[in-house]
């Protein structure tokens, strides 16, 4: 199988990435003119795409000025009906007047956000005829035959810190990535769901997050909410105590009660905004938050 993945966020672009890519090659781009390239590409190179995963609301050109374009050079090139590539729309938008109109340009379904799995993949084998085997798993530890070169990328990457940012306010999440990015790689979230299923995949694939900055006020699910879930969730997967992400609640909730409760959920931090760098990073150091070596305190 082969996907194309279009969306504007990055940590949408890596959950569907990490439901589909057991199953094939997947390309990610950002926005509607990457994904027309990508698209025009693949069909020049005879290497059409089986699926594409195609967000509306972008900035530039949306998803369904995409789909069109998508459909229009499919019909240049002799692509009609069952050949052309299966669309599904990934969207927030559960509004019916945007479902219609993609159903009206071309697309073979549309599956609104927070995106579940196994819906998703229900839609990709009703319209590929199923779906190819999962590429194999990684060995179990302790066994040795894999190529040196794999376990020294393994390594690797292991030594890169991983840090999510949850917060439905854009502005925020981008002041959080100017002080985080420089010391370790920084995946975002805009509510608590989104931060649910990012944990759960990063503990499925045992790529387990550093940090986790989490904001309280979100619409749906609340900090407290994606707090609670989140270390019901390292339990289940039996991860405990200081082998658990480091969680700083990040909020204007300047409120005994909220802090109190955060505490006992199992954060390890509570800070008010407006967020003082300095004393972020210096609350990262106390808790020995994993940071890339060059920017590490001597």
């Amino acid at each position: 199988m082969k996907c194309l993945i279009v969306d504007d966020s990055r940590l949408n672009r890596e959950l569907l990435y990490n439901m589909l890519s057991p199953y094939g090659q997947c390309d990610k781009v950002v926005d509607g003119e990457e994904a027309i390239e990508a698209f025009e590409a693949a069909l020049e190179d005879d290497e059409p795409y089986d699926l594409v995963c195609l967000d509306i609301m972008m900035p530039g050109m949306d998803g369904h000025q995409v789909l069109s374009e998508i459909r229009e050079m499919e019909c240049r090139c002799g692509v009609y009906g069952s050949d052309a590539t299966k669309v599904i729309m990934t969207t927030a938008l559960n509004e019916s007047k945007h479902c219609l109109q993609s159903f009206k340009e071309g697309c073979e379904a549309y599956v609104t956000k927070p995106i579940d799995e196994e819906r998703l993949l229900g839609q990709v084998r009703s319209l590929l005829g199923g779906l190819p085997e999962k590429l194999p798993l990684p060995r179990p530890k302790g066994e040795h035959s894999e190529p040196a070169e794999t376990a020294r990328a393994s390594s690797a990457q292991r030594e890169h810190a991983h840090y999510l940012i949850v917060d439905d306010d854009r502005l925020c999440r981008k002041l959080l990535e100017d002080v985080l990015s420089a010391h370790g790689r920084c995946t975002f979230g805009c509510t608590g769901e989104e931060a649910i299923a990012a944990v759960r995949l990063a503990l499925e694939g045992e790529r387990r997050y550093d940090l986790i900055c989490l904001d309280i006020m979100m619409p749906g699910s609340s900090g407290h909410d994606a707090l609670r879930e989140i270390r019901r969730l390292e339990a289940e997967h039996g991860v405990y105590g200081s082998d658990g992400a480091k969680v700083i609640m990040i909020t204007a909730l300047n409120e005994s009660k909220h802090c109190l409760q955060s505490f006992k959920e199992g954060c390890e931090c509570y800070i008010t905004k407006p967020i003082n760098n300095e004393a972020l990073l210096a609350k990262m150091r106390e808790l020995d938050v994993r940071m890339a070596p060059d920017s590490a305190p001597a």
